[in-house]
């Protein structure tokens, strides 16, 4: 595997960063850009509702799975944690 845990065919981390900041911009509109220290809930004020929102449209765009068995609010506390998350728990569809 290449230096890395996540499974073969998962979208790489940093396309996961793309999407995920498109799709919190198009969502939230913030004032201040979205980066990968972005505070999710404390900055945006993400939602569990927004969260699950924001999962599924991923989960489209990318074709992939995301397991949240053990996602909870310190794996989603940034934009960079919650891409990690992703990058490791999620399988192509």
């Amino acid at each position: 595997m290449l230096g890395h845990d996540a499974p073969v065919d998962t979208p790489p981390r940093d396309q996961v960063v793309d999407r995920l900041t498109v799709l919190l911009t198009r969502m939230l509109r913030p004032d201040a850009p979205i980066t990968e220290r972005t505070q999710l809930m404390d900055e945006l004020g993400l939602s569990s509702s927004l969260g699950l929102e924001l999962l599924l449209a991923l989960e489209d765009e990318l074709e992939i799975q995301i397991d949240v068995e053990e996602l909870d609010e310190d794996r989603m506390a940034t934009l960079g944690d919650l891409a990690d998350y992703i990058t490791a728990n999620s399988t192509p569809r």
